[in-house]
C-alpha cells in the first residue's frame, strides 16, 4: 500500500465535529508526497460528494478546487488510495485478449475486472450463487 494511504495527518478536512474525535485532529495539510495528473479520471463507478453534507474533503489540490468531499472517511480513504496514490497500487489486467485494460490502465479490484470482463466483453462468468452454501 502506498504511505499516502496511511498518513499521520491525511489531507481531509472534516466539516462536522463528531462525538469522541478531537477537532484538532482534523487540521488540513497539503499533501507532502507527489500527486497523479488522474485525478480528473474516473476508475471506480462511485462519484465524489459534491454536497455540503459530505464530512471529509479531498484536499489535494485538484480535488480541493473542484470541493470533492466524501460522506466517510473509509470512502474518502479509497479515494486518495485509487486516484493520488494509484501508480503504488498492484492493479488487475483484464484477461481478454487485445483489451486495453491492463498496465497503468488496469483495475484496482478483482471484482471490478469480473464486471467489466462481463459487461464490455460479454463473458459468461456467473455470479456467485446467493442463498446456500455447500458445507
Amino acid at each position: 500500500m502506498s504511505s499516502a494511504y496511511y498518513t499521520q495527518n491525511p489531507p481531509y478536512q472534516q466539516y462536522q465535529q463528531t462525538s469522541g474525535y478531537q477537532a484538532q485532529n482534523l487540521q488540513p495539510r497539503q499533501p507532502s508526497y507527489p500527486t497523479s495528473q488522474a485525478c480528473g479520471q474516473q476508475y471506480y463507478s462511485e462519484q465524489p460528494s459534491q454536497k455540503p453534507n459530505a464530512q471529509y474533503l479531498c484536499l489535494y489540490p485538484q480535488c480541493a478546487s473542484a470541493g470533492t468531499g466524501f460522506a466517510r472517511y473509509a470512502d474518502l480513504q479509497r479515494h486518495v488510495a485509487i486516484v493520488h496514490g494509484r501508480q503504488n497500487l498492484q492493479l488487475v489486467d483484464c484477461s481478454h485478449p487485445g483489451c486495453h485494460r491492463r498496465g497503468e490502465y488496469g483495475f484496482t479490484r478483482k471484482d471490478k475486472m469480473v464486471d467489466h470482463l462481463r459487461d464490455v466483453h460479454k463473458s459468461d462468468i456467473p455470479k456467485r450463487a446467493s442463498g446456500k452454501r455447500s458445507p
